[in-house]
């Protein structure tokens, strides 16, 4: 039996047709992390997979928060500009002490070579969100996997979570989970069953 390792997929989802032209986890990605994690098999949280009340936004919220907090790793794929949930998503990771691996290429939205502003002129500039709450910034979801095998060991142990996650969690693991066929089965294949 092959060692185990979750991931969280942080990233843009496809919520309509305006979104059809955004960079997304598709199948590729998790291939490239999975080859390069080896030995480990990846069980990949996706906050993308179908939930049963769509309507029950402090549900969906946690869903989000719960996965993030029972990963080993949260990956956010940073090749362009995101949206608000991905800060939170990391923001809330640092929090509970889940590591983030952020895929940011040299020269794209969150990651220069040299940046010029506020009257200086920076050399291998990360931004400083990503800089503060990323435990490591890679090039490509290949030198993910790689940090993801890195992480072993790094998430601390589960002490108390920010208050305001966890009306949240307690709503999505009370009225959500039970019918959450995705990660249900995610769980039981890492042996987090409730």
């Amino acid at each position: 039996m092959k060692m185990l390792l979750s991931a969280y997929c942080s990233g843009s989802i496809t919520k309509g047709a305006g979104d059809e032209k955004k960079t997304c986890w598709t199948k590729i990605e998790k291939d490239q992390v999975r080859q390069t994690a080896h030995p480990y098999d990846v069980v990949f949280l996706n906050p993308d997979d179908p939930i049963t009340d769509p309507g029950n936004v402090l549900g969906q919220f946690g869903r989000d928060m719960y996965q993030v907090m029972v990963a080993d790793a949260v990956i956010v794929d940073a090749r362009e500009r995101r949206g608000l949930g991905i800060g939170v998503e990391m923001a809330a990771a640092a929090a509970m002490g889940t590591p983030v691996i952020v895929v940011a290429p040299r020269n794209s939205k969150y990651r220069l070579d040299e940046l010029h502003y506020r009257g200086a002129t920076v050399t291998d500039y990360v931004h400083p969100h990503v800089a503060s709450l990323a435990s490591y910034v890679v090039e490509s979801f290949y030198d993910a996997g790689q940090a993801l095998v890195k992480t072993l060991g790094e998430k601390k142990a589960p002490g108390s979570r920010p208050q305001w996650l966890e009306p949240a969690i307690t709503e999505y693991r009370s009225n959500v989970l039970r019918h959450d066929a995705p990660m249900l089965a995610a769980q039981e294949r890492l042996g987090l069953a409730e």
